[in-house]
Parts: structure tokens; C-alpha cells; sequence
């Protein structure tokens, strides 16, 4: 099978929750970076989307400002990690970073990462989680590989040279993309981490919460706890 065949074919291979995100990729914050810090011994970066974060939108019966679809902030996946984290190390900053913007336009590369993300790359994470995807045009990346481009917004993003990276796949099976997530992960020696099985489980999802689809896949309290954890057992 040739290079070309073989991307192609996985791109094809995208599970049906992955289709049913009907949630545009645009505007979903009005705020692109979120930071949170009072000296912690430890600063942590979310590089994420709607699951890390999105605004009240109306038109689709979401009425949060945190990772769409938890019940309340506290419960989101970015929240509960933190928890965790402080646990750990006794303090901790944080950056919400949502970078739905760059999944939207990733072939402008570091162009779009210098007119929103500046305060997110300054703010000098000692641990990064990187956990977007859902978002690329799975057209456009069967054309043109986001891998290049992902690449280069990770390292963007890494200015202490010993900073933690912990990628993960995505929510949603979309197979091109979740390999390419691993390749970079591992061609950098950064930390991997999978969750895309999670929905499998039906549980994990807001199915029945919401009446717009798109936002009842997400992952619901239970689902964000989930992808939570697989973090923490990484940290």
C-alpha cells in the first residue's frame, strides 16, 4: 500500500461520535488564554478545546464557561487533573490554553500561535498537556499532515527545556490524527497518553444531558474524571 493509500485509508476509520461533534470549531471562547497562578511550586499548561474549555453558546443549549460537557467547572477534566496535581506537589499555577483557533487554521502554523498564544508560551509551563485534535479538518489533513504543524505548536508552547510534555490522542477515534499524535510524542521523547478507548464506554459521554448532539458527546463528570486520571497515572 502506498504512503498516500495508507493515510487515506486511516483516515476513513473515525468513529461515529467523532462524526457526530457537530459543534463548530469557531469562536467557542472569547478569551484564548486563561492563567491562574499565586507562586506554585509547579506551573502547569492545558493546550486543549471545547473539551478543555468553551464559552456559553445559546444556540446549542450550552450554558458553561469550562470544558464542555461537565455539570460545573470544578468537575472538568483540566479541574480535576489540578486537584490531583496540588495533591502532588502541595501548590500549583495553571494556563488554560484553547487552541480550537489553531486546530481551525494549523497550516498558518506559528502565525497563529504569535496573534493569540503569546501569554500561554510566556507563561513557562514545567508541565504541558496537550489535548486537542478533534477539531482538524480530517479533509484537509488527509491533503496536508498536520503531524509538521503539531509538532511546532508543541515546541512552541515548550520554553524550559525540561519541561514535561504529556500528549494524548483524541476523545474520539479519529485513527490518522491519533497516529500522528503518537509519532510526535514519541519521535520527541514526550510522555504518551491514550484515551481514546473511553468511549467506548457510553458512560463516559453526556448523552441524554444535552439535547444538541454535538455537546452530548462530550464527556460528561464521569468522562472527565476518567480522562483526569489517565493523566495523572502519567504525571
Amino acid at each position: 500500500m502506498s504512503k498516500t493509500n495508507e493515510l487515506r485509508g486511516l483516515s476513513m476509520n473515525v468513529s461515529e461520535n467523532a462524526k457526530a461533534n457537530t459543534v463548530s470549531a469557531k469562536c467557542q471562547v472569547d478569551k484564548y488564554v486563561d492563567i491562574y497562578e499565586n507562586g506554585g511550586a509547579v506551573r502547569v499548561l492545558f493546550i486543549g478545546n471545547s473539551i478543555t474549555k468553551h464559552a456559553p453558546a445559546e444556540n446549542i443549549g450550552w450554558s458553561g464557561n469550562w470544558g464542555m460537557a461537565a455539570s460545573c467547572a470544578e468537575n472538568d477534566y483540566v479541574h480535576r487533573t489540578m486537584t490531583g496535581i496540588r495533591e502532588k506537589f502541595g501548590t500549583a499555577d495553571y494556563c488554560v490554553a484553547q487552541l480550537a483557533e489553531w486546530e481551525r487554521r494549523y497550516l498558518q502554523g506559528d502565525e497563529v500561535l504569535e496573534e493569540y498564544y503569546t501569554k500561554a508560551r510566556d507563561f513557562a509551563a514545567d508541565i504541558i498537556i496537550v489535548r486537542i485534535g478533534e477539531n482538524i479538518n480530517r479533509d484537509e489533513n488527509k491533503k496536508i499532515s498536520c503531524k509538521p504543524y503539531y509538532d511546532s505548536m508543541i515546541k512552541f508552547f515548550k520554553v524550559k527545556e525540561n519541561a514535561r510534555v504529556i500528549v494524548t490522542d483524541n476523545f474520539w477515534s479519529i485513527e490518522a490524527l491519533n497516529k500522528a499524535f503518537k509519532e510526535v510524542s514519541d519521535e520527541n521523547g514526550y510522555t504518551f497518553c491514550s484515551i481514546s478507548d473511553l468511549e467506548q464506554d457510553e458512560r463516559t459521554m453526556a448523552k441524554g444531558l444535552f439535547k444538541h448532539e454535538g455537546v452530548a458527546v462530550h464527556p460528561g463528570d464521569y468522562g472527565m474524571e476518567c480522562i483526569a486520571q489517565r493523566i495523572l497515572g502519567k504525571i
